[in-house]
């Protein structure tokens, strides 16, 4: 399949599925960047070959498991309450859950996807609270709607594949874009960096050579030998 063909019509299948299952953004990135520069291997027969294998790298990439929303998707409240009813299932059912109410594929093709039984698929489906299943069959597809891979993204990996040059993509597993600092950032960090060093190379110093002094002022007037110049305001001969 062509680059341009895969991230126009299955992109964001791939990324929101990623997304679903991970929870977490970075992995969702890396796994859509790989699985869409290997996107020659596809022939354009459909999302099933592609989720077979987005699948398998979830399983291979870090999760958030404490993550219970996703920001910056701005839903509605009610969309928000179902989309974490969805992510506080285990990894298994998020995946479950998507590829049939999101991907409308059906049991056999979820359990060909995972590697589970159909029987195993259909009785965690069958599991789902009636008022869940209705909600997820209802709102769960608006919900997807708004997982979107990053227009920068797409742009960097059809970039990539169009060049044939992947670094500009991380070494390991080549996958997520390196991260280019805003000028504001820099700015932030050249601040930090030179407060930083005024306080190490002058501040500190003057201030440490400030207490030595006062240190040894304080030592020399308690150490101060008494001299006869001292006792002369008391001295008495002995008389005789």
């Amino acid at each position: 399949m062509e680059i341009r063909k895969f991230v126009d019509s299955y992109g964001d299948d791939t990324y929101a599925l990623a997304l679903i299952v991970t929870k977490s953004f970075d992995s969702a990135k890396k796994i859509f960047a790989k699985t869409a520069l290997d996107c020659g291997k596809y022939a354009e027969g459909g999302l099933f070959p592609i989720a077979a294998d987005v699948w398998t790298e979830c399983r291979e990439s870090d999760s958030n498991d404490e993550a219970v929303t996703l920001t910056g998707l701005e839903l509605p409240a009610k969309l928000e309450n179902l989309l974490k009813e969805v992510l506080m299932k285990p990894q298994i059912m998020r995946g479950i859950i998507h590829l049939y109410y999101e991907n409308d594929l059906d049991v056999n093709r979820i359990a060909e996807v995972t590697g589970e039984s159909e029987k195993y698929i259909s009785g965690q489906l069958s599991k789902l609270p009636a008022e869940l299943a209705e909600a997820l069959d209802k709102h769960y597809k608006e919900i997807c709607i708004k997982i979107r891979a990053e227009d920068k993204l797409k742009a960097y990996v059809i970039k990539a594949s169009d060049t044939g040059d992947r670094r500009m993509f991380e070494v390991k597993e080549d996958a997520v874009p390196i991260h280019r600092w805003t000028k504001k950032q820099k700015v932030i960090v050249v601040i930090i960096a030179a407060v930083i060093t005024i306080l190490v190379c002058i501040v500190i110093p003057i201030w440490s050579a400030y207490i030595e002094m006062i240190k040894a002022e304080r030592d020399m007037d308690y150490e101060e030998p008494a001299t006869d110049e001292i006792f002369s305001y008391t001295y008495e001969p002995d008389k005789e």
